[in-house]
């Protein structure tokens, strides 16, 4: 008897908005056991001890905007949890495993997602870690990054890597779209400093993703040149990658006790992450601008000239 794994979407419905613009968002829950709502903003999930498992929460704006998302609260002693950040919607993927001895507890995750023009708004999933159910063999999880590549320079896209279908709201002067993600996770390093506290990036992971299941491009599109323009979006947003990760590594803060200190840390990377993204977010509207989506082949080559030097420079002068 194998245990089935299950995939649950939950949420998907709801949205949290002001005036013109709003929020919805999703969660997806791959893990051998049951979930429900139980609130505008919060879920519920049975989930087996030491079993393998992953969450997905998908934040959309509308209409399409920046979008964050923050971790606010793991389970002590869990893996760090990611920021994300996207244009339109972010994705934020965790993966975990219950430790053995957790049965009978109850934990919650919890994300902060904000956009401009809308009050952040705090996303809970409890779960409910049971004792693990009796089986002949391991459940075999799918692999829960395959939607997701992650910016290689030894791996360019392809048009393969498009699964989306064109949205029936796209913008009509856009005959492609790559979704692309900004992802951080860390852990802290706490130090006595005289009567306080100091905290820093003790571990750090910085990401630059694109979701496969949210890019998209018409049939027409499918050209070595319009390729060409959607890696360089890829491009960029590796570049912001590295910005991130070299800002974050900097972050050193004070706190009256260790708690304190850990807290301020967390929330100076928040901050950190939301400077980077919104530059990001800038410039690859500019890209788009300007290169008037690619059509533009002069001033193509020359972003695709200025990508190229900022890759080959540590510290580039970006926008």
């Amino acid at each position: 008897m194998r245990a089935a794994l299950l995939a649950l979407l939950l949420g998907s419905a709801l949205a949290w908005g002001q005036g013109a613009v709003t929020l919805s968002w999703s969660w997806e829950v791959r893990a051998a056991g049951s979930c429900s709502a139980t609130g505008e903003t919060a879920f519920s999930c049975q989930v087996p001890e030491g079993t393998s498992a992953s969450v997905t929460l998908s934040v959309t704006a509308s209409p399409a905007r920046a979008v964050y998302l923050a971790p606010v609260a793991f389970p002590a002693g869990w893996p760090p949890a990611p920021a994300s950040s996207g244009w339109g919607t972010a994705q934020a993927l965790y993966t975990f495993a219950p430790p053995p001895g957790t049965a009978g507890r109850r934990v919650e995750i919890v994300y902060r997602a904000w956009t401009e023009g809308v009050s952040p708004v705090d996303l809970r999933l409890a779960l409910e870690i049971k004792a693990p159910a009796r089986s002949c063999a391991p459940a075999v999880a799918e692999a829960p990054h395959e939607r997701r590549l992650l910016w290689s320079a030894d791996r360019p896209i392809t048009w393969a890597d498009f699964w989306a279908s064109p949205p029936p709201d796209r913008d009509p002067a856009a005959a492609a779209a790559i979704a692309t993600t900004l992802e951080y996770r860390l852990t802290a390093a706490v130090e006595r400093l005289g009567a306080g506290w100091q905290a820093r990036v003790a571990a750090l992971t910085v990401t630059a993703a694109m979701e496969r299941d949210r890019s998209w491009a018409l049939p027409d599109r499918r050209t070595p040149a319009g390729l060409l323009h959607e890696q360089r979006h890829f491009d960029l947003t590796e570049l912001y990658r590295r910005l991130l990760e070299r800002s974050l590594r900097e972050l050193v803060v004070r706190g009256a006790t260790e708690n304190d200190a850990v807290q301020n840390l967390l929330v100076a990377a928040q901050e950190v992450f939301r400077a980077v993204s919104e530059r990001h977010a800038q410039a690859q509207a500019r890209y788009d601008r300007e290169t008037d989506h690619g059509r533009n082949a002069a001033r193509q080559a020359e972003w695709d000239g200025r990508i190229a030097a900022w890759l080959g420079d540590p510290a580039p002068p970006l926008p």
